[in-house]
């Protein structure tokens, strides 16, 4: 019995091979991407699971929440906090810090800019990474030690047998005064081996040193500080402690440790404007609100996002499925009542509709694990990270898209197993009724959906495109064209002012700027602004610039004047002495004054009196997706660390030749970091193209499932009208006549989905585009555009048919039956 099943399901898919095509290849692409989709799920949420005992793990985290500013979340805190939380707070059962300093690593001849993450000794011990050679208990027992991964090993030694080697720290020292600067290389042993770390961590970390080590670059004065958030905290908590009650013990700790004076918050409890956070080890890479972490963070919202589009396309699949198996189904009601009439009962009828249905699915298993399989490899090199993917050791994945596949088939086969089943045979052995069995609202139904879902991927997809190009092109105040930053952190102090006036020397380069931040960075301090002394006061960022920095950048002077080096008063020199500064526009107004009114005005600045000489105007120093936030503008050269270049564009390559080599003259033992200003631009907008290349990936997807199943369809209602449309012709319906007839059946459908597709799609894209300060307005030509590109698809679907069926001869369509 079971064979005789089998033979007739591979008899109906060999003779009816477009719908058999059309079903198993619009099935197969659907559960190809539930796969690829839940792969990726199944990464961002494995992130860090794989660290023994990391589940009792926490990161200390601060929030700093200051009068007239939005809220501003760190993934760091202040170094003495977890040490502190160790020694005085029950159920703190270890602690242990991680402090990213940049870092030039010398190997013979070689040099290395490279991100050194500087621990506590027992920093293996706490977040237990696999080493391969050394012992976690003894690998930083020397001072003065290293651990490096296995790729590091392999670029600076060629090998991984390191342990006894050494390396050098490349930097400068400098008499107190920042005088007499020398060149100094400091030796380190290799004690241990870091195996690679997978890609699913928060942790990047491939050169790791004790901060008991004299290369470390946090002062000691930094390390006992309650107010700088200079390295991420890690402590362990004992199983059963009651967090909630760990958090109001640290925030006891912060109100008797932290000084209110150095937070800039008067008389107000530390506690209340340092607000720390504890969160759970595990779940920090899907934490985005915050500042500073070493990897880029996930999202859930982009987890639920894909799980909702993954849904709405094999749903898509799903319904195209059940549609097109349906539809089959229906015009079998005369072998249904020959083989009733023959003997064979219900159930039998209801197996092998069931059996060959379930079939089906499952060869659509198989061919989508062979998509998989195909494009894996592009798959990962779009989302750039390596996600595997294994037959067997991911046999629970493979038993949910058999279950998915298995519930397909059932639902596809439900229809003609449960009521075709029990037609009576003398209704399917009429000849005038054998292709009037099936539910057309059901199949006119799952057409709807599946185009609402194309129509709303399309709509997001473009409105994306839109934003993402719109804040590319927005005027952001400022130049970034042709701007070179250079990174002179390392640099003696005294030396930097003199490299930058060399580097004006050089035909190729146009100006040179002196900063402590530029655009894009990010690490922008805020100070606290009185109008007069006792105020409760408000906060403004505060950037250090050069003369040079509002010309090189094109910043507009809108009331005053520049600082410059002619007017002694414009620099800082010490704490108390009053000094002159710039502000912006919106400093202007929360101040309450206009540009040409702030000029010449005073207020305290943290406890120094400063004077307004010049308004400049507003610019993104966030980028787009922040207003401009009230800014100061101080010249403090002994701060001014970062160089922006501005070069000739049709002189690059000398340009960049010139820096490298004045560099070298400056800071021989330094590698030199720069990048052009604009790729720093970009980044920010990485992630929002991805995500709009992933709709217009899905978009394709949808549309042609979509168009998979209405060609499918389209040729089921053509063979169906085939007699009615012979009559229509007799009676002197022309070609066009019959296409519009077919056409327009199939055009009331994607009417319907725009209606359900426009208010879904609105919802979800306006509440996107609130996360950015300049943005575009959600056009009606984007929902009219995708509609009417909807519609056009579907037309060009069922026109091959509907040509065909009006052109063909009425004496064949009344001989139809």
């Amino acid at each position: 019995m079971i064979s005789n099943y089998l033979v007739i399901a591979l008899r109906n898919l060999i003779r009816h091979k477009l719908y058999s095509f059309i079903n198993i290849a619009s099935l197969a692409v659907g559960l190809a991407c539930a796969i690829f989709i839940i792969l990726f799920i199944r990464d961002e949420i494995s992130y860090d699971k794989w660290i023994p005992d990391s589940q009792h793990l926490f990161r200390v985290e601060a929030t700093l929440v200051h009068p007239g500013q939005a809220p501003v979340h760190f993934t760091t805190s202040p170094f003495p906090v977890p040490a502190a939380m160790l020694a005085q707070i029950p159920g703190v059962k270890a602690m242990t810090r991680l402090t990213p300093e940049r870092m030039t690593i010398i190997v013979g001849e070689h040099q290395f800019s490279e991100r050194v993450a500087v621990v506590d000794p027992n920093f293996f011990q706490v977040i237990k990474l696999p080493l391969l050679q050394g012992d976690p208990r003894r690998v930083f027992n020397q001072t003065e030690s290293v651990v490096l991964s296995e790729a590091m090993a392999i670029k600076y030694f060629g090998d991984k047998n390191i342990v006894g080697k050494s390396i050098n720290i490349g930097g400068t020292t400098c008499d107190v005064d920042g005088g007499n600067c020398k060149a100094t290389q400091h030796p380190l042993i290799v004690t241990g081996l870091l195996r690679d770390l997978p890609h699913n961590t928060q942790l990047s970390i491939d050169v790791v040193l004790p901060n008991t080590s004299s290369v470390d670059r946090l002062s000691q004065a930094d390390k006992e500080a309650w107010n700088f958030f200079n390295g991420f905290g890690y402590v362990s908590i004992a199983p059963g402690s009651d967090i909630d009650a760990v958090l109001t013990k640290l925030n006891a700790l912060i109100d008797r440790s932290a000084d209110p004076k150095k937070l800039a918050i008067g008389n107000t409890k530390a506690s209340k404007v340092m607000i720390m956070h504890l969160n759970p080890f595990q779940d920090d890479h899907l934490t985005t609100d915050r500042y500073g972490s070493m990897t880029p963070n996930g999202s859930w919202t982009t987890i639920y996002g894909f799980a909702a589009v993954g849904c709405l396309i094999l749903l898509a699949a799903c319904f195209n499925y059940t549609n097109l198996a349906t539809a089959r189904a229906s015009l079998r009601a005369r072998e249904i009542s020959l083989r009733k009439t023959s003997g064979a009962t219900r159930t039998q009828l209801i197996v092998q509709f069931f059996g060959e249905s379930l079939f089906s699915s499952l060869l659509s298993v198989v061919f989508a694990l062979m998509l998989v399989e195909l494009l894996l490899a592009i798959f990962d090199g779009f989302l750039e990270k390596p996600i595997q993917f294994s037959d067997f050791s991911d046999w629970r994945l493979i038993f949910a898209i058999l279950a998915i596949a298995l519930v397909a088939g059932i639902v596809g086969g439900a229809y003609p197993a449960l009521v075709l089943s029990n037609m009576k045979p003398v209704m399917g052995l009429r000849s005038n009724t054998s292709g009037q069995w099936g539910s057309g609202i059901l199949r006119t139904s799952l057409v709807v959906l599946q185009f609402a879902v194309s129509i709303g991927l399309g709509i997001s997809a473009a409105t994306v495109f839109a934003q993402i190009s719109f804040a590319r092109n927005v005027n952001l105040g400022f130049n970034r064209d042709n701007v070179i930053i250079v990174n002179g952190a390392d640099m003696a102090s005294n030396a930097r002012e003199t490299f930058a006036k060399i580097l004006q020397k050089n035909p190729a380069i146009v100006d040179v700027a002196m900063s402590n931040t530029v655009p894009f960075d990010g690490l922008i301090m805020n100070t606290d602004v009185h109008h007069r002394s006792g105020d409760p006061g408000e906060f403004f960022q505060s950037i250090v610039v050069g003369p040079s920095f509002p010309t090189l950048y094109g910043i507009h002077l809108l009331a005053g004047r520049f600082i410059s080096r002619s007017h002694g008063g414009d620099e800082f020199k010490r704490p108390g002495q009053p000094y002159n500064v710039l502000i912006n526009a919106a400093a202007a107004r929360r101040l309450g004054y206009t540009p040409e009114e702030a000029v010449g005005k005073s207020f305290i600045l943290h406890t120094t009196q400063v004077t307004i000489v010049g308004v400049l105007s507003d610019i993104d120093m966030d980028g787009p997706k922040l207003p401009p936030k009230g800014t100061l503008y101080r010249f403090v050269p002994a701060n001014s660390s970062t160089f922006s270049v501005r070069v000739r564009p049709d002189q690059l390559n000398q340009a960049l030749s010139y820096i490298d080599q004045t560099w070298k003259t400056f800071a021989p033992t330094i590698a030199i970091r720069r990048q052009f200003l604009n790729d720093t631009f970009d980044k920010e907008f990485k992630a929002d193209e991805r995500q709009g290349s992933i709709f217009v990936i899905f978009v394709g997807i949808t549309v042609f499932i979509a168009c998979l199943g209405l060609f499918g369809l389209a040729a089921f209602t053509a063979g169906r009208r085939t007699k009615e449309i012979g009559i229509r012709k007799t009676f002197g319906a022309s070609t066009g006549d019959i296409i519009w007839m077919l056409l327009s059946q199939f055009s009331v459908p994607v009417l319907i989905a725009n209606a359900i597709a426009w208010p879904i799609a609105w919802f979800y894209l306006h509440d996107w585009l609130q996360g950015f300060a300049y943005r575009i307005t959600l056009s009606p030509l984007y929902f009219l555009g995708a509609g009417t590109v909807a519609l056009i698809i579907a037309w060009a679907t069922v026109f091959a048919h509907a040509l065909r069926v009006a052109n063909a001869n009425p004496i064949n369509a009344l001989r139809y039956e």
